[in-house]
């Protein structure tokens, strides 16, 4: 029989955990009477066969109370670690339903979430804002609550079967192994992660910090312990596998022509500097690792921020272009990164704070021989499609790690801007209060209503000398879609012009001050 929400919404770890402890109680008080009747027995000077008959009897019987007693203790441990497992999910259960009441939406006996306000006036300004935020939260708390349920059924069902072993004699000493986090959608994740013991949590860190990391929905600073953890290991398996071809490919006169060495060595080495730049960006400090993914794509990819993206009330996510990639351009990314969130703080009431995630978690395209791989082509949307859909779970995450939601930006440049596009192009998706869209080539869409973005919230930037925007490759220019604010470029006051395609957010130009006034929500 399945559980309800409701059932689990009235679970009680604080009285299963008092039963345990009466169990164990109780287990010890039998176990204690029996070794005193058995020492009362031993004490008589008592010979014969009616003596010898009750001291058989004894012995039987105090193996017998010994036995229930060692049950009773068993079945009070595993009350006990259910009561300890319990404690997490009922309180993220909870705060599900608190959230599901406060914007005046049910959740049904099975998961499933109504809406309470499901019609908008047509008259009012925010009414397109307020649908798509309504849906996205619908879908979340839906999300949420199937995790929570399914974490339920889970310790239920493990709780049920460590109890019949403990009444079938079965090893009682056994410990179930906690099950690895299963990616699924970021509220999800964040629910999961939520209902999980500080054992668990633990547990998942030491065991698969490769999976933990790259985790959308769960807490930065979990993500960011478990990749830094991963990068020590992958930097130090990387160094000794360069250091083995390197050993084969000495005195082989044949080079690596007959056993791939020498192209095994220039890809290990090329992520090896990869994770190097990983490593020196994060050395700079106030830095999160959220993304380290060394093994999905061709180049090694990641996600560094400037800030605390936990706390953070700003965050912005930027999104580079073509011919990016970690080892070549990450620190230089992450230097401009860091003097926009300086732009932005100093701009921000002292009470509010900002964070700047360069996100480079996709396959950018390249120039060259890549021209001709539909995946990785400038001249296709297809790296943009595949990268789009990895970075809307990403922003989707930034929002359920979070109990309140960041005004979160979104920074595309050149291609990156495409990718950025395809990631809010679903009306549930992201969240995204700002779109800013730098050196385009296109967004992909013929009106500003594609995108999932608030009215007069998608900020464009083109300066003098910039071949691309005007290439046109993807759509309609993006300064010339209806409803776009104009982000400015050239000179004023101390503040110098915007030059060519890659100085959008070179520190002391018109283009970052003003990205700086969107990322703050002054724009």
């Amino acid at each position: 029989m399945s559980l309800a929400w409701g059932d689990v919404r009235n679970w009680n770890p604080s009285e299963v955990g008092v039963l345990a402890r009466r169990i164990r109680d109780s287990s010890k008080s039998m176990d204690d009477r029996s070794v005193d009747l058995a020492g009362l027995l031993k004490q008589l000077d008592w010979h014969g066969p009616a003596a010898d008959a009750a001291r058989a009897a004894m012995n039987g019987l105090e193996s017998d109370v010994g036995e229930r007693a060692r049950v009773l203790s068993a079945v009070g441990r595993c009350l006990d670690e259910m009561a300890i497992a319990m404690y997490p999910l009922t309180h993220a259960v909870r705060e599900c339903a608190a959230d599901a009441d406060g914007t005046s939406m049910s959740i049904g006996s099975d998961g499933t979430v109504v809406d309470g306000l499901p019609a908008y006036t047509s008259a009012a300004a925010d009414a397109w804002g307020i649908a798509r935020d309504r849906m996205r939260i619908r879908r979340e708390l839906e999300e949420r609550a199937a995790a929570l349920l399914a974490r339920a059924e889970e310790l239920d069902g493990r709780t049920a079967a460590s109890l019949n072993r403990c009444e079938n004699g079965e090893d009682r000493t056994r410990q179930a192994t906690v099950d690895p986090p299963v990616p699924g959608t970021p509220a999800a994740n964040a629910a999961f992660w939520d209902a999980a013991t500080q054992a668990e949590r633990t547990e998942f860190l030491v065991r698969r910090p490769e999976l933990l990391g790259n985790l959308d929905g769960i807490p930065a600073h979990v993500r960011d312990a478990a990749n830094r953890r991963v990068l020590a290991q992958e930097r130090t398996r990387l160094a000794e596998v360069v250091e083995e071809l390197r050993k084969e490919l000495q005195g082989n006169k044949f080079g690596g022509a007959f056993s791939n060495a020498d192209a095994g060595l220039a890809q290990t080495e090329k992520r090896l500097a990869a994770l190097d730049a990983v490593a020196t960006t994060l050395a700079k400090g106030n830095r999160q690792l959220l993304v380290l993914d060394n093994h999905s794509a061709d180049d090694t990819l990641a996600a560094v921020a400037v800030g605390d993206v936990d706390t953070a009330t700003h965050v912005a996510v930027f999104v580079p272009g073509m011919n990016s990639d970690v080892q070549s351009d990450l620190i230089r990314y992450d230097g401009d990164m860091d003097a926009l969130e300086r732009a932005v703080r100093q701009q921000l009431p002292s009470n509010d704070t900002a964070a700047v995630v360069t996100w480079m978690n996709y396959s950018t395209p390249h120039t060259g021989w890549s021209l001709f791989d539909p995946n990785r082509s400038v001249v296709g949307a297809g790296a943009a499609v595949a990268g789009g859909a990895r970075l809307s779970t990403f922003l989707d995450g930034l929002d359920a790690s979070r109990r309140s939601d960041p005004h979160l930006s979104l920074l595309g440049h050149s291609y990156g801007s495409l990718t950025a596009a395809h990631a809010v192009r679903d009306a549930s998706a992201t969240g995204v209060d700002e779109f800013v869209s730098v050196g385009s080539p296109g967004l992909g869409v013929g009106t500003v209503h594609e995108l999932s973005i608030p009215p007069g919230h998608l900020h464009v930037g083109e300066a003098a000398g910039d071949v691309v925007v005007d290439l046109g490759v993807f759509g309609a220019d993006p300064s010339e879609l209806a409803g776009v604010e104009e982000l400015p470029t050239t000179a004023a006051g101390d503040l110098r012009a915007s030059d060519g395609h890659s100085d959008y957010f070179t520190d002391g130009t018109t283009s970052q001050q003003a990205i700086a006034r969107v990322v703050a929500g002054l724009d």
